[in-house]
């Protein structure tokens, strides 16, 4: 595991650090302050151009000195840290404002810990003879959400630094206190007209992609991209190849025969950028239960990124450092927007089980309450906190970047007014103008090329349902009707149903002490619906990595 863990007893600080070579993690110590950075610096090399600095831990250093803790504000990318101010007697330590970089802390009487990775957090506690116990609430969040919400974790009295948030412990008394660094709550509305809104969109979008491809070139690697069916991806390369930046790779993997590759090869070929792709036919990787828990730390279902693990443990040239992504941007562009004006969010977009949610309603409602603008609440419950585990599965061969996840476009995407952002109006208007190729091919989403606006609403409710019943039901190729059609393979694989009814077999008696999410679990698995079945091991697993 990478990253780093932090144990604070006695008045005593002990760090250890893990980091990745050939990335723009650095660790300064000296008497006075100790500061770790992990992670890729996008705009690093920015950074030090406008400082007169050569030596980037030269230059934070310095900022840390004339500003404190805002230092972090300046960076950019995939990171997350710590900075022991020893002469203050203060530690504050940080994740990146997607949160896409986990951090993780807890207090247990006079000691503080910190952890990069949950799963280690939990093991140095038990080291410690500090008991580790399950969160039921969150479990059942879990269960209702896909995901944990906000700052929950399966483990009690253990929370996650918030996106854009540092922790602030005052090492005298030991009081820890999370503060914002980055915030998007607030932000007035766009003032200008919507023809201006995309030209600057174009612009804010262009500079992210050439910040991600020259720090390819900043790192002596390859520029190595995702491409599926989707419109995210797709208008992310195409930039790329557009502003002189081509990909020297483009990866799918999908379902073979289904949209996503289909319509990825035919992009790729079309503008001449080599193409790889990873079948995930069969489903044989749905084994990968332990594996994929232990990935999600047990905050998000591991269904949501094991067909990520086979695509890339399957990819037979690793020589990259980043994978460039289109991650988020359907969700910023309206995909989070369920009117045409402000409003409060509710259970659109977040609940997946709604037979558990009698059982975390007040809860759900308190976070809810918390929150004036639907968007903000989406972005990090739906964006943040589920991809998550498609960027901690990507991690192991290289960092997952993403055009859409920079704070610039973040706060230009919040300040667009909602109705020309539903149903993706402004996102469709954007890449017909700018980028028109990214229209030449169908949307996965919708089954037709995303040429008119007509199409975003009428494809999904029409077509692409059409298609699904065909598939399904005329012509009997069920397999046809997703990128990874679970259900199919399970239903077809006596392989893959034996070892999920061993795996339950070997498992319910870890929770013999919790009688009623036993019953919960056992009618889970007892669906013949594998997505419930699946939600029914998740929580096995959870319970096999933590608590037994």
């Amino acid at each position: 595991m990478s990253g780093f863990r932090i144990h604070i007893v006695d008045n005593h600080v002990k760090t250890s650090s893990f980091f990745v070579k050939d990335y723009d993690s650095f660790v300064i110590n000296d008497d006075q302050v100790e500061i770790a950075v992990e992670g890729v610096i996008l705009n690093k090399k920015k950074l030090l151009q406008n400082s007169g600095f050569l030596d980037f831990t030269d230059f934070f250093l310095d900022l840390y000195q004339k500003v404190n803790v805002n230092s972090i504000k300046e960076l950019d990318g995939e990171f997350r840290g710590y900075i022991w101010d020893k002469l203050g007697h203060k530690l504050f330590v940080f994740t990146n404002p997607t949160s896409t970089q986990s951090v993780f802390y807890t207090k247990h009487d006079q000691q503080i810990f910190i952890d990069s990775s949950l799963v280690r957090l939990t093991k140095t506690l038990k080291e410690n003879k500090i008991s580790v116990t399950p969160d039921i609430q969150n479990i059942y969040k879990l269960l209702t959400f896909g995901n944990m919400l906000e700052n929950d974790t399966p483990v009690e009295n253990i929370f996650k630094i918030l996106d854009g948030h540092f922790i602030e412990v005052d090492l005298n008394n030991l009081t820890i206190v999370e503060k914002k660094y980055f915030d998007l709550e607030g932000i007035d509305y766009y003032k200008s007209s919507r023809e201006n809104a995309i030209h600057d969109l174009d612009s804010i979008f262009s500079d992210n992609i050439l910040m991600e491809y020259e720090k390819d070139n900043e790192l002596n690697s390859k520029h190595f991209a995702l491409l599926s069916g989707g419109l995210d991806s797709r208008i992310a390369l195409l930039y790329a190849n557009q502003l002189g930046e081509k990909p020297d790779e483009a990866f799918c993997f999908s379902q073979s025969g289904y949209l996503d590759e289909t319509i990825s090869r035919q992009i790729a070929k079309d503008n001449d950028i080599p193409y790889t792709f990873q079948s995930l036919d069969g489903g044989s990787y749905l084994n990968y239960i332990d594996q994929l828990t232990e990935l999600s730390q047990g905050c998000g279902l591991f269904t949501g990124g094991i067909h990520i693990q086979y695509a890339f443990e399957n990819l037979e040239n690793k020589d990259f450092k980043i994978i460039h992504s289109g991650s988020i941007g359907d969700g910023i562009l309206g995909g989070f927007n369920t009117v045409p004006y402000k409003q409060k969010p509710g259970e659109f977009k977040i609940v997946i089980n709604g037979k558990f949610l009698p059982k975390v309603k007040s809860d759900f409602d308190k976070i809810l309450n918390q929150y004036e603008s639907e968007e903000l609440f989406y972005l990090r419950n739906v964006a943040y906190n589920r991809t998550i585990l498609g960027s901690r599965v990507i991690q192991q061969f290289g960092y997952q970047t993403s055009p859409f996840m920079s704070k610039k476009i973040l706060e230009f995407a919040i300040s667009l007014p909602e109705k020309w952002k539903i149903n993706q109006k402004l996102y469709l208007d954007w890449l017909n103008q700018c980028m028109p190729n990214a229209a030449d091919y169908i949307w996965e989403k919708t089954g037709m090329k995303p040429n008119a606006q007509w199409k975003s609403t009428i494809g999904p409710k029409v077509k692409k349902r059409i298609s699904k019943i065909w598939n399904a039901k005329i012509t009997k190729k069920p397999n046809k009707t997703s990128m990874y059609p679970y259900e199919f393979y399970y239903n077809n694989s006596r392989d893959i149903q034996n070892y999920y009814q061993n795996y339950y077999s070997d498992n319910i008696w870890r929770l013999e002490n919790y009688p009623e999410l036993k019953n919960d679990v056992r009618q889970l698995f007892e669906q013949k619906d594998f997505f419930q079945k699946s939600q029914g091991i998740n929580i096995l697993a959870i319970f096999k990595l933590f608590f037994n």
